[in-house]
Formats: structure tokens, sequence, C-alpha cells
């Protein structure tokens, strides 16, 4: 930074004058180490890579009345387990979200209206606590959300806790033990005010992840990408415009075919995660998408590294509809 910089950014300091004592690091260290306190958070489960064999069925389309809406392949009452993917295949030219987003046809529900935009996604969440010997206990859980939101902004949600799993017996008896303080397990539909549901306006989201890309770390493009397709049914101009401007993006490229957890085969789009100015040393993981080639939609969002890939979310449905479920209450 030159000198003139340095004195205008130092006058316009507020705390120019402001000491700052040193902080107390062993009465940080004794309270951190007695902290016994509960939350959630997305767990980082890992999974071995495996081959990838053939290609994955279709996205399978599915019109039931006022209905439109992609849906993924289908399969048994259970649903299929965040598996791991198959590994990147052959390695992709760098202007293929050009080619996606000039070469795209439109999804099912391009044409369709209804009352309600639908959303069905799959996400990996999770409980942690400390027990009384220090150790962590965890538990898994394989989330599914739909949600039914309506024109003013408001929204149905349905929300499946499925029983947790857990990667070790300290953890499987802790939660046993304390039934209490795992997520609520069962189905539960409840209404979302608009005030509270707190509706994403696609152009101001599409803005966010513009700016995003100037700060330097793509992976955080690629993130403010999967939580907007999360939130929000993009008709295919939307779709393509976010495929182009990834497209340019510094650092993001497209690193070959992937099948996402439920069979579907995209393109992986990747970016190296803390690329800013001043990246950690040795190797990093990556933020992934998988696109679909055919329309353009974003399937599933994730992590990957040399240990596999972590799923964050799979969408599974997303359309239009003029119904959805009634409230449990």
């Amino acid at each position: 930074m030159n000198d003139p910089t340095l004195d205008l950014l130092t006058a316009a300091d507020p705390a120019r004058d402001v000491p700052v004592p040193l902080g107390d690091v062993e009465t940080l260290l004794r309270r951190a180490s007695g902290d016994v306190t509960g939350y959630d958070v997305t767990m980082p489960v890992r999974h071995r890579r495996r081959a990838l064999i053939g290609v994955a069925a279709a996205v399978v389309v599915a019109v039931t009345g006022a209905v439109v809406l992609n849906r993924a392949p289908a399969g048994p009452d259970t649903p299929p387990p965040l598996a791991p993917p198959g590994t990147a295949a052959s390695s992709a030219p760098a202007g293929c979200l050009d080619r996606i987003a000039d070469g795209m046809g439109p999804a099912p529900y391009d044409t369709a209206k209804g009352a309600y935009e639908y959303l069905r996604t799959r996400s990996l969440s999770g409980s942690i606590f400390v027990t009384q010997d220090g150790r962590f206990a965890t538990a898994s859980y394989e989330v599914e959300t739909s949600t039914w939101t309506a024109a003013d902004g408001s929204q149905r949600r349905r929300v499946v806790v499925p029983q947790p799993t857990f990667p070790d017996e300290t953890s499987e008896a802790y939660f046993r033990a304390h039934p209490d303080r795992g997520m609520k397990v069962g189905t539960r539909v409840e209404d979302v005010p608009a005030g509270e549901a707190g509706r994403v306006d696609v152009f101001a989201a599409m803005t966010a992840i513009f700016r995003q890309s100037a700060e330097g770390d793509p992976s955080r493009t690629l993130a403010g990408a999967a939580d907007l397709v999360g939130s929000r049914v993009l008709d295919a101009s939307q779709r393509a415009t976010l495929l182009r401007f990834l497209a340019r993006t510094n650092g993001v490229t497209c690193t070959g075919t992937l099948t996402d957890p439920v069979g579907r085969t995209g393109v992986a789009v990747t970016a190296p995660m803390d690329a800013g100015p001043s990246p950690s040393p040795g190797d990093r993981p990556a933020r992934l998408l998988v696109v679909d080639p055919a329309t353009g939609e974003i399937l599933a969002s994730g992590v990957t590294d040399t240990g596999g890939t972590t799923w964050d979310a799979v969408h599974l449905e997303r359309g239009f509809t003029d119904s959805r479920p009634a409230t449990t209450g």
C-alpha cells in the first residue's frame, strides 16, 4: 500500500487513538476448555470415492395435474443416502459453461404456472455436543425440506428429519442417553409468514454473487450460486446468466463429469477454497457444483477434496404447483 493511501486510511480510522489492551489468553483458554454448549452444525461427513460406471439415468419429469416439476430418478420408498459420487472423468474445456448456456434446452417448468414456487432439497445437518470426559458426540441427519412459496413471499414448509447416523459408539451412546439433545425426528409442516420467510430476490442475489467474485475467492461465488438455486426456481434466462457469469469468474473451472447422490450425471464445476490474497499452504478443498448440461440447472452442491465429497445440498424437485399439504399444527 502506498503512503498517501495509508495516510488517508489512518486519518479516517475512528479507532486510531483508542488504546487496545492485551487480551487475557489464559482466561479465554480456561473458559473454552469447560465449554459444554450443544449446537447444530453441518457435519463434514467424508465419503470414499468410487469409479464412475456408465451414465446415470436421466432426470425423470413428472407432470401431474397442475404440477410441473423436475424430479430425481424414481426409487424405493426409502431415499438413497448421500452416497459418494463417481470421480471426475475426462476434463471438460474451460468454456463449457458458456456452451451449456448457449445450447441448453428448457426445463419442464419453464413454461409452467402455479400459485406456489416449489422446491424439495435434501441436505446434511447434525448435532454436536461435548461429553463429560471431553470427547465430541456427533449425530448426522439427512434432512429433506420442501417449500411452497406464494407470490407474497409467505411459505409453507415440510421438514422430514430421519433417524440419525453416528460416526462412532461414543456418539451413539451419548445421544441414546440424551434423546432430547438431537434433532427431533419426524415430519412437521408449518407456515412461515412473508416477513419471516426471507424470500430471496433473484436480481439482488445475482448482484451479490457478482460482487463476491471481486473479492478474489471464487469458491464464495459458487457458494452464492448454490444458495440462490436452493432458494428460488430460476427461469431459463436466469440460469443462462448465472452460468455465463460463472464462466468468467477467475478460478472457476469445469473438471469433468460427476454423478450426484441420486444418480444424475452432470458437469462438475469447481473452485478452490481459501484462494484469496493470502491462501493457506498445502492442498485445499474445492467448492463443487453439478450442472445439468441439458437444462443448465444446478443439481447438487458440496465440497470436495482428496478424501472425497461432502454434499451440502441435493435438489430433488423444483417447479410450480397449485396445491400444498395441510399444516401439522
